[in-house]
């Protein structure tokens, strides 16, 4: 027999890849995860900031200035020296006034292009921007306002600029340019626009003057030839101006007695004070308040009818979103059951458990928290007790835990998982509510909370 036949043959025996079932267990649990990821419900987290409202108290005022309207001695085209707005002293050079339109058709004919100045274009991304802050679909006079003052600020830059072409042409040219200029009769800062409200005084003040829609400013100036006598420029002569408000009788009383409040005037979200002044109106017998200032009056020169909030109840605290809010239940617990335990300080109940061995009832100290409480009840989560448990006070009374009541919320996720922080809302619109600070087992400030309480379970890790 030979040796190839003596062979013999066995069967290879199969081994477990101890990498590959490692890596068959990571790429499983890595798949879960990411369906887990892309198929649950993610948390939007929102920070706790401060919050503050006033309730219910916007107004629209009327404001009251020194105002002087001047005539122009002489008819002709008119050319202005000075912006909008701008402070002038007495005697000052405001505007000039040419007889002859030959000057005008060379300057017009021409065709040069202006160049905008720095400080201009300023001024138009000014007007576009403060357009587009402040425009409203339900309100169209935002698009009136901007028009003209656009147009004021393009008549302002053509006056400056036939000016200046008119003496280059005479220059070179040899043409008279001829044109008498009128100074200012006293100080005070320039505007060109008139609304009949100039000699209105809080005395003869209507409260159909406060209506928005009615309001009409008149620009005065014009590219047009004028007659003599008319109006040209307006100075608004002091820095003492004043808000006139009409006011309910419920903002009558709760201003009654003030000598200074706090108010906001919302066009530029500017919060200040001033001394407060309550009057009745004879000619209608309204009730109105004025607000005397005396400084800042160039910042609205170009108002007239201003939408102000008066902080006579101002609520300050932190500011929740509504989507924030929930309801949890927590059971109601007579004051006289709660007790401390052991050598510490915690408070908590002493309830009943039955030894099932023995058939004996052990009394065991649970430490809660008292998330709210009343002259009677103090207010314990639900949670920590099963629903009937016995419990006993160290007079040896028993209470069975049943009787529950709920406690508004937020569900806060600092430590990565939620917990309830009760709230005491002290003011709410549709959006969000002002909550009262430092409340027990309530939220602090930059405290982060769930945007929406639909999308997280109590205690259950977030991240």
């Amino acid at each position: 027999m030979s040796r190839d036949k003596r062979v013999v043959k066995f069967k290879k025996r199969k081994t477990l890849n101890i990498g590959i079932i490692i890596f068959l267990i990571l790429f499983l649990y890595i798949a879960i995860n990411i369906y887990i990821y892309f198929t649950k419900e993610h948390i939007s987290i929102h920070e706790v900031q401060e919050g503050y409202n006033v309730v219910d108290n916007r107004v629209t005022g009327l404001i009251l200035r020194e105002e002087k309207i001047f005539y122009n001695d002489k008819a002709g085209y008119v050319y202005y020296f000075q912006k909008e707005g701008e402070r002038v002293a007495k005697n000052s050079s405001i505007y000039s006034v040419n007889d002859s339109t030959q000057i005008m058709d060379i300057i017009t004919s021409g065709e040069e292009h202006f160049t905008l100045s720095e400080d201009t274009t300023k001024q138009f991304q000014y007007e576009i921007m403060k357009f587009h802050n402040n425009y409203s679909d339900y309100d169209f006079s935002y698009v009136y306002n901007f028009k003209l003052d656009v147009e004021s600020a393009m008549v302002n830059i053509l006056n400056q600029n036939m000016l200046d072409k008119g003496l280059q042409i005479q220059e070179e040219t040899g043409f008279a340019y001829t044109y008498d200029v009128f100074k200012s009769e006293a100080s005070g800062l320039i505007s060109y626009y008139m609304d009949d409200f100039e000699n209105v005084t809080k005395n003869n003040i209507i409260m159909d003057m406060f209506n928005v829609d009615n309001y009409k400013k008149t620009d005065l100036r014009s590219s047009e030839l004028i007659a003599v006598n008319n109006p040209v420029y307006k100075l608004v002569t002091s820095e003492n101006w004043s808000i006139i408000l009409p006011i309910t009788n419920d903002q009558y009383e709760k201003l009654l007695g003030k000598d200074k409040i706090d108010f906001t005037i919302l066009a530029d979200n500017f919060t200040t004070s001033a001394p407060i002044n309550i009057f009745q109106n004879p000619l209608d017998s309204l009730y109105y308040a004025e607000l005397t200032m005396d400084k800042l009056v160039s910042n609205y020169l170009d108002y007239r009818l201003i939408d102000i909030e008066l902080h006579i109840e101002a609520v300050e605290g932190l500011k929740v979103p509504l989507s924030a809010i929930t309801t949890k239940d927590f059971y109601m617990v007579p004051l006289n059951y709660f007790t401390t335990g052991g050598n510490t300080d915690e408070k908590g109940l002493v309830k009943e458990e039955y030894d099932k061995d023995t058939g004996e009832v052990n009394l065991i100290f649970v430490s809660a928290d008292i998330y709210n409480q009343d002259e009677i009840y103090g207010y314990v989560d639900t949670r920590q007790f099963p629903h009937n448990t016995w419990i006993r006070s160290v007079d040896g009374d028993r209470y069975q835990l049943s009787v529950t009541d709920k406690l508004t919320g937020v569900y806060n996720v600092n430590k990565g998982y939620a917990v309830f922080n009760r709230i005491e809302i002290i003011y709410q619109n549709e959006s969000y509510c002002i909550v009262k600070k430092d409340t027990d087992y309530g939220l602090s400030l930059y405290d982060h909370i769930a945007l929406d309480y639909t999308t997280v379970i109590e205690q259950s890790i977030i991240y």
